[in-house]
Order: structure tokens, then sequence, then C-alpha cells
């Protein structure tokens, strides 16, 4: 469910802490607790941007482990899996997941869901690469977790409003990327409230 947004420049990650703040104190206020922090976000992030966040954490009194899921933003060509058990349709079942490094994974998202299901020629075809890093270390040992964090992508990847097409990302990494090609064109630095609780750019 969509809760509302908020953009800042790229290097300022006190107001994105501050708005992790005001975000996790709103779980909070409906949830009495937060067990973990997961982060979408389309490269690394180093401990230096990851200090004002985990700071914001210590403030709220939340010792919590703070997880992030980078999803790379260009489909991965240079790592490719086939289905070669189905010689007409090579491509992998949407939702198949393939370890490629301690923490990196392929997801492949796309439209074949059933043996004789066939994606579209239009459809994105290569898979996309996800890596893990974790503030608790062995946390990602856990591959019942590891499952969850990856599903959350692939769900997230099927509540694109904007069109019917199949989508390889995310939203939470297709709607910022929307918002930041419109974002630099606005003559005031902040977005007025109403804008952070509708989805607007669509």
């Amino acid at each position: 469910m969509f809760k509302g947004f908020d953009c800042f420049k790229g290097d300022d990650t006190i107001s994105l802490a501050g708005s992790i703040r005001e975000a996790v104190a709103k779980f909070i206020a409906v949830n009495y607790t937060a067990s973990r922090l997961i982060i979408h976000f389309y490269k690394d992030i180093g401990k230096k941007e990851l200090q004002p966040i985990m700071q914001t954490l210590h403030t709220l009194g939340l010792n919590i482990p703070v997880i992030v899921v980078t999803i790379n933003k260009t489909e991965s060509k240079e790592l490719l899996g086939f289905d070669t058990a189905d010689a007409d349709n090579l491509m992998p079942y949407s939702g198949t997941i393939v370890k490629v490094g301690w923490t990196e994974y392929l997801l492949f998202n796309n439209t074949r869901y059933e043996s004789t299901s066939k994606p579209a020629q239009k459809e994105y075809h290569f898979p996309v690469k996800i890596a893990l890093s974790c503030t608790v270390d062995g946390m990602l040992d856990d591959m019942n977790l590891v499952e969850q964090l990856i599903d959350q992508v692939y769900q997230f990847s099927r509540m694109y409003w904007k069109s019917t097409n199949q989508q390889s990302l995310p939203v939470t990494i297709k709607y910022p990327e929307m918002v930041a090609e419109i974002y630099p064109h606005f003559q005031h630095d902040k977005l007025p409230d109403f804008g952070k609780e509708n989805l607007w750019f669509l």
C-alpha cells in the first residue's frame, strides 16, 4: 500500500535520514515496534551514507538491522540463465532466483508463468541483478529471509500503475526514477505536502 514519498538532492543524506525517521515513527505509532528496516536502492550505499540513517534509528531507540537491497537499474546482460529442461522456452520461469555471488542474485522477472506460456517479444527478457547487505553480520545467511527480500522486489514489480506492460524493476526503483526526472524542473526545493501523498507523477 502506498503511504507517501519525498525527494531530496543526491547528497542530502541528512534530509533522507529525517524522512526515514518520520516514516519509522509513523509505523511504530501504528504497529508499536519494528523488527528491521529494508531500503531498496539503485546503487550501493556506503557507510558514510548509511551513518545518518543508523543515527536516526538510535535516536528513536531502535536497535534494529538495516538491510539494503541494491537493485541494478540496468537489466543484467553479462549474466544470463537458461531453462535447459525446455528446448522451446529457454527462458527460466518468472520469479526464478539464481545465486551468482556471495550476496548477489539474479531475479528473472518476465511473463513466463506456465510451461505453455511464451513471453512476448516486447517484454523484458534480461534478469535483474540484486545485491543484499545488512548491518548485522550473518543475518543474510538465512535463505528464508533472502527469499522473502527478493520476493518483495518481485511483488513490487507488479504494482506499476502507468502501463499494463510487464515491468522488470519494482516500483520502489521505477517511481523514484520518474520523480527524479521531473523534480529538477520544479521552482522550489521541497515538495508541497499534498504532493507527497499521491502518485501525481504517473
